[in-house]
This record gives C-alpha cells, sequence and structure tokens, in this order.
C-alpha cells in the first residue's frame, strides 16, 4: 500500500494518504472551477478513510460553499489548500500540494490519466489523455 505525506506551506498541516487514489484526473466540472476558482483542476481524489490530518489539525480552516455540497480545507496560518471534499464526500487533493510536497516533483505514479467532465469545460486541452463526457467510466467525449 502507498502513503504519501503532504504538508503546507508554512509546515503547520500535515497529511498523510494511503492507498490509492479513486481518480487521477483533470477535472473540468462547473463546481470544482467555482470552488477552485480555476478553468479547471487537476486532482487526485481520495477517500475519507485514505486521509489523515496527522498534525494540525487544529489550524485548518474549513469553508462550506454556499450552495454545492462541496468544501475546502485550508490552513489557517498560510492559506493553503489542502483538499476539498466533493458531493460523495471524497477528498479532492490537488496535485500541486502533492507535487510542492515532494521537491516540486508530483509523484509518477499520481500523475493524471484523463480529464472527466470535459462536456463542461471552458477551456479545450490538447493532449493524449482520454477526455470523459462526465466521470471515468462515462463515455470519452467526441468533437
Amino acid at each position: 500500500m502507498s502513503t504519501y505525506t503532504l504538508h503546507c506551506a508554512c509546515n503547520t498541516v500535515e497529511l498523510t494518504l494511503s492507498g490509492e487514489p479513486k481518480v487521477k484526473a483533470y477535472c473540468h466540472c462547473i463546481d470544482c472551477r467555482e470552488l477552485m476558482n480555476t478553468p479547471f483542476a487537476p486532482v487526485t481524489a481520495w477517500t475519507e478513510e485514505s486521509v489523515s490530518i496527522t498534525k494540525g489539525e487544529e489550524s485548518i480552516t474549513v469553508y462550506q460553499h454556499p450552495t454545492l455540497r462541496m468544501r475546502k480545507y485550508f490552513c489557517s496560518s498560510c492559506g493553503e489548500v489542502l483538499f476539498n471534499s466533493n458531493c460523495v464526500d471524497w477528498r479532492v487533493v490537488p496535485q500541486l500540494l502533492m507535487a510542492k510536497s515532494y521537491d516540486n516533483q508530483l509523484p509518477e505514479e499520481l500523475a493524471s490519466t484523463a480529464h472527466i467532465f470535459y462536456e463542461q469545460r471552458i477551456v479545450s486541452v490538447s493532449d493524449d489523455l482520454p477526455k470523459h463526457t462526465r466521470g471515468l467510466s462515462s463515455p470519452v467525449f467526441e468533437e
């Protein structure tokens, strides 16, 4: 079983991720775009049981989105986003945080393998990864 240790910019909060992520993808969904204020998000998604806060839990602030069933967890000291929770309560961890925790190099096994919710995109991406209309089990988007 794989284990990854992540920390915020000021090292106040530390997370441990164990096992394998449910998703390793670029998410283009409307909800992620709104919560994260970005055109798409390179993320890994983990079950709640796979994510442990191993240091600084008292320094985590939670933002509950006013209309979505999503929350953003961030360090109250440096403001770094640690993860978001989505409507199925997975922990959606930014790949940027993962890379920053590993000398600015994303562990190869955690690289995105697809684009998801591509039919909702606002930016088209030209790469060789499959682009799914919804989640990973949905059909590939056809232009």
